[in-house]
């Protein structure tokens, strides 16, 4: 259940100098966001779901690194409450070449998946390995024009801006052993922020904190698939509503049998981490 979800997710240059490539539309930024049970059928069983996510977005001389720490608790009709909780560290390259990842699911503080991984690749346009530290030995295939995560996020704006409404790409999430997707976006145009999505009080009141805030967002719909799977229906779907800049003020995650919505409740500026040598 990671936002790979990252995502809550600069547009790699082919064979460009770094001078040339674009300025990235995201800014470095820590965000917090209350989560809370949406919608839930019969069948999933699930009967309340209340937590809280914290996204820490960094920029570094030529690359993100993204912290994302999130903890569910999730009350079910019939079975005994659970506590989830999502750990996951990542850094990557706006060159597109170099991406490495720490992924943490834990349920009621017992570890039940851990993956550790890192990318090196020659191109972009070139298939590579993903060669995991945990599990020892596991590596994965990546295709040819993958995108990671942050790229992923940048591309999206940018067809955003230029009125583009749909983006279909391959993206390496980074979330979990098996975190290749196939992503289908559907990218509304830009419009006015909704009443229930007002910024979070008193943040404006700092000229910083306030010069993040947008009027506008772009709703944006995601679906997530299996890579290689032919099905037709997702495994599950994002719905954005992303400033211009980057910033999410609100999402909802849909898994089918029941979706979680997360609000933003509080935002601060983050200045660049590292210098360029």
């Amino acid at each position: 259940m990671a936002m790979a979800v990252a995502a809550l997710v600069a547009i790699p240059a082919l064979a460009i100098p770094a001078l040339a490539e674009p300025a990235p539309r995201s800014v470095p930024h820590r965000a917090h966001y209350a989560m809370t049970l949406a919608d839930a059928t019969g069948d999933s069983g699930i009967a309340a779901v209340t937590g809280d996510m914290t996204v820490i977005f960094d920029r570094m001389c030529k690359g993100w690194s993204v912290l994302q720490a999130s903890r569910m608790e999730i009350d079910f009709v019939e079975a005994e409450p659970v506590v989830s909780d999502i750990l996951f560290d990542a850094e990557e390259d706006d060159d597109g070449r170099h991406f490495r990842f720490r992924y943490e699911e834990r349920e009621n503080g017992d570890t039940v998946e851990l993956a550790i991984a890192n990318l090196d690749r020659a191109a972009v346009d070139k298939p590579a390995r993903l060669r995991f530290a945990n599990p020892p030995g596991l590596t994965e295939t990546v295709p040819a024009g993958a995108l990671l995560p942050t790229a992923h996020t940048e591309k999206l704006l940018a067809a955003a801006a230029a009125g583009q409404p749909f983006v279909r790409d391959m993206v390496l999430t980074g979330s979990g052993t098996d975190s290749l997707s196939y992503v289908s976006a559907h990218i509304g145009k830009a419009r006015p922020i909704a009443g229930d999505l007002d910024w979070p009080e008193g943040a404006a009141s700092d000229a910083d904190i306030g010069a993040l805030r947008s009027e506008t967002v772009y709703p944006m719909r995601l679906a997530f698939f299996d890579a290689g799977d032919t099905a037709e229906t997702p495994v599950y779907e994002l719905i954005y509503q992303m400033q211009p800049n980057g910033i999410v003020r609100r999402f909802d995650i849909d898994y089918g049998g029941f979706s979680i919505s997360a609000r933003l409740t509080s935002i601060e500026s983050r200045a660049e981490t590292g210098a360029c040598e």
